[in-house]
């Protein structure tokens, strides 16, 4: 099978002749391969407008594999689900013969038919059922088979696939044939309702309308009337819609799937499997890609079969790591290696070069030195297996392109043993050759002096020269890795930019030592345990950090990197991390039950009390500002619950609460019925209707207790308690969670990988940073030291980022930046040297 068709790059079978298929921009859909005569008026089904219906939006007709592409509607079939949880009831059958009749009506109208109507065409998607494979299938029965498809899908779905006996429908009848007694009736004219059917007489065998007793009179009487076995006497889809908008069960809503649909496109399964990985297996991962795809003659991706030797040989740091980003992908089924006879790797569907947006990042990045690598991977096979002879090295003009792309051409393929040692080879030969040319000058100087000199000369220059060059674009490679590194560790990037200035003072270094100086990031703490399975919560004052990795939680001091405390974590599931207010008691909020533990007691974990979150997805765990309560919540289940440490009992239970300072206020939002509770005395409420609308989960109380700040869509605001805006204007954007500082004067905004910072007197924005990526179910935390200057930030895999709010940028001075970051930095280690510029022999750069 191809890898594309048209524009489309083709993924897995989704069953039959139809295939997951994704354009240039990495949208989602389903083709569906052709017969060579093309079924029905495909034409007319371009023209079919219904959100009831999954829309054709391409065809081909006239090439050699005829297709037809249309929406992917995520979701299962209603042959699925009736299959697993049984048939539909009551106002669930209306919701389903609305949807499919208002999806016949919309094509009907169009000129086109469905033709092929069955549990297995209708899926349950987020919006409701929807039809699929328009264009795809005729059974010739038109307008008017579509009609008895309808019906017969509303027996299944009240029946299952074993209807009683009698509720078969039978065949259409031909012409000839009388319509049978008990079927009889007259449908409505053009643009009215349907008629009721007669009732079936008592002498007939099969009586129909007793049989259908799971429906209701309205609907039985339809499925019936869509159900004759004369054709001309069914009524048409318009009429079958206008009948059941008559009926007021039809208007109860939409017939969703009985479970969240978990059907995430190509991309998104990559993405998110990139995302469990540890930082150190995530550098690995562009590197197996990026040799799993080359280009076609026409300048295209194409997959491309690789060895594992290939990828594995030569690393034996990285061997570990490297097999477990292969078996991950390969167990998501995004790489294939069932070829085992060949040790063969291939990106197992095509589509994901365009359906993952990081790889289409990668090989745009890197599309330009893909044909070098490509044939310096294949010359190196080639060297290696003939032993090594001079005459299979790069020379000259191969040697020169391949050592530009080395030096300069490529950002995330780091060469391997063998393709390292073949570009040595290379300029070996070329430095052996400039010897040999001096030593032929020495001996023949006597009779050609000057025709000899020039050519030493020139070979000695061309020698000086590639070093050089060499020099200059490895300084332009460390400028830009220290650029991709800046967000997730600043004290390595500036150190790459120190080397990048060393190595050649070319304009990217230059660059690379502004950025340095500007970043007000100024410290990094990464736990060294972290994981992508790992949970981490910073205390308050960023002084704190505990991780959980393993069944061991640690506690860390970001700022001097020492190891606090460990203790052994619960035999059950954490779902998540909160500290106390004062920094000493952690709070892990397990699957059943949570537990506290004294951090500073020397003691273990406390015993269970109070509840758990069995939900999974993105759960969180937080303190009151007083310390008296404990909220955890699961965000995609809704699943939210309060406890009251001192008494021991739920609080706030159905109700979402947000708690001020000491614990003497709260906001309950309750839509228009929302208030204000006083804690304390005896516990008085006022109506706070301003809340309406407002989300509980982005909003904070300042330290002092009567002002809020609240992170709407249009930016963040800050309300007295009875709704009265402060701030003249909104503070934007407006990411997410807010965090005061201690005295009030700054406010901190945090998403999935920004960071921001507000002073609240003037609205001035003190600093706005990409931080490293949390993960979707893990937002980034942001703690404010008191005194206002340090900003500390965590994020993904245990990363706590210091941010000096007082940074002020320096006017341009690389010398000056330089030396700053050898006075406070140093240079690059020799283990940091090899990892990131291993093309080049390590020097000190202070």
């Amino acid at each position: 099978m191809t890898d594309r068709l048209g524009g489309y790059w083709l993924g897995s079978r989704l069953g039959g002749a139809v295939h997951d298929a994704y354009d240039e921009s990495g949208t989602r859909y389903a083709l569906t391969l052709l017969p060579t005569r093309p079924p029905g008026p495909v034409k007319a089904a371009l023209q079919v407008r219904s959100l009831c219906v999954a829309r054709v939006v391409d065809a081909c007709l006239d090439g050699e594999a005829p297709y037809l592409v249309s929406e992917y509607v995520p979701g299962p079939t209603l042959a699925e689900v009736v299959g697993r949880r049984g048939p539909y009831g009551g106002d669930d059958l209306y919701r389903l013969a609305v949807a499919t009749a208002t999806a016949l009506a919309a094509i009907h109208e169009a000129g086109a038919v469905h033709g092929g109507l069955t549990p297995d065409r209708v899926v349950l998607g987020t919006e409701g059922p929807r039809l699929v494979g328009l264009g795809t299938a005729t059974d010739g029965s038109g307008a008017t088979g579509d009609v008895r498809d309808w019906g017969r899908l509303l027996v299944f779905a009240a029946y299952g696939p074993a209807p009683p006996d009698g509720l078969n429908p039978p065949p259409d009848r031909t012409p000839a044939q009388p319509e049978p007694p008990g079927q009889a009736g007259q449908a409505g004219q053009a643009g009215q309702a349907a008629q009721p059917a007669q009732p079936a007489q008592p002498a007939q065998p099969a009586q129909p309308e007793r049989l259908l007793d799971r429906f209701d009179r309205p609907l039985r009487e339809l499925v019936l009337a869509a159900l004759r076995r004369d054709p001309d006497r069914r009524p048409s889809a318009h009429q079958l819609l206008l009948s059941l908008l008559d009926v007021p069960q039809s208007q109860q809503g939409r017939l969703l799937p009985p479970e969240p649909v978990d059907d995430p496109p190509l991309g998104a399964r990559a993405e998110r499997l990139y995302l469990q990985l540890s930082r150190a297996d995530q550098d690995l991962v562009p590197e197996v890609f990026l040799r799993l795809v080359g280009m076609a003659a026409d300048g295209t991706d194409t997959r491309r079969h690789a060895t594992r030797t290939e990828l594995v040989t030569g690393r034996p740091p990285e061997q570990a790591a490297m097999d477990r980003v292969l078996r991950a992908y390969t167990e998501a089924g995004l790489i294939d290696q069932s070829d085992a006879g060949t040790d063969g790797v291939v990106i197992a569907q095509a589509a994901l070069l365009r359906a993952w947006p990081r790889l289409h990042e990668w090989l745009d990045a890197e599309r330009d030195g893909l044909a070098v690598h490509r044939d310096l991977t294949r010359a190196a096979r080639r060297w290696e297996s003939g032993g090594r002879r001079e005459s299979d090295l790069f020379q000259e003009d191969d040697l020169d392109r391949a050592l530009a792309w080395a030096a300069s051409g490529r950002r995330r393929v780091t060469l391997s043993a063998a393709e390292q040692a073949f570009l040595d080879g290379g300029r070996a030969l070329v430095r052996g050759r400039a010897r040999g040319r001096r030593r032929t000058m020495a001996a023949l100087a006597s009779v050609t002096l000057v025709a000899v000199l020039a050519a030493v000369v020139v070979a000695v220059w061309r020698e000086g020269s590639a070093d050089g060059r060499l020099d200059q674009a490895m300084a332009r490679v460390a400028a830009s890795r220290a650029r991709a590194l800046r967000a997730a560790d600043p004290v390595t990037a500036r150190r790459l930019s120190l080397a990048a200035w060393r190595l050649a003072p070319v304009a990217e270094a230059r660059a690379a030592l502004a950025d340095s100086a500007a970043d007000p990031a100024v410290d990094v703490f990464a736990d060294p345990y972290g994981g992508p399975h790992s949970l981490d919560a910073l205390s308050d004052d960023g002084t704190r950090l505990a991780a959980l990795t393993d069944g061991t939680i640690r506690v860390y001091d970001p700022l001097s990197r020492m190891q606090l405390a460990m203790t052994a974590a619960p035999a059950q599931s954490v779902r998540a991390l909160a500290w106390s207010p004062d920094g000493r008691t952690l709070a892990l909020v397990g699957v059943d039950r949570s537990y506290l533990w004294d951090t500073t007691s020397g003691a273990g974990v406390g015993r269970p009390f109070g509840r758990g979150l069995g939900a999974p997805g993105q759960q969180a765990a937080w303190f009151s500002p007083g310390g008296g309560l404990l909220f955890a919540a699961a965000r995609q289940s809704g699943e939210r619950w309060a406890w009251n440490l001192r008494t021991g009992r739920a609080a706030f239970v159905g109700q979402y609460a947000v708690v001020g300072p000491r614990d003497k206020v709260a906001l309950v939002f309750a839509g228009t019925r929302s208030e204000v509770v006083r804690l304390s005395g005896r516990g008085a409420r006022t109506p706070a209707p301003w809340l309406d609308r407002m989300p509980w989960e982005y909003t904070v109380f300042s330290p002092e207790g009567e002002r809020v700040a609240i992170a709407e869509e249009t930016g963040v605001q800050i309300y007295t308690l009875d709704g009265v805006p402060v701030l003249p204007a909104r503070l934007r954007p407006s990411p997410g969670s807010l965090t005061f500082s201690a005295d009030g004067q700054l406010l901190a905004s945090t998403d999935s990988d920004r960071v921001r910072v507000w002073r609240v007197a003037d609205g001035t924005r003190l600093t706005d940073r990409q931080v490293p990526a949390a993960g979707a179910d893990r937002p980034v935390q942001a703690a404010l030291a008191p005194g206002g200057r340090w900003l500390r930030v965590l994020a993904g895999h245990g990363t706590v980022l210091t941010i000096d709010l007082a940074h002020a940028t320096p006017p341009p001075d690389p010398a000056g930046s330089a030396a700053s970051i050898c006075g406070r930095y140093g240079g690059l280690s020799q283990t940091d040297w090899d990892r990131y510029l291993a093309e080049v022999p390590y020097r000190p750069v202070c």
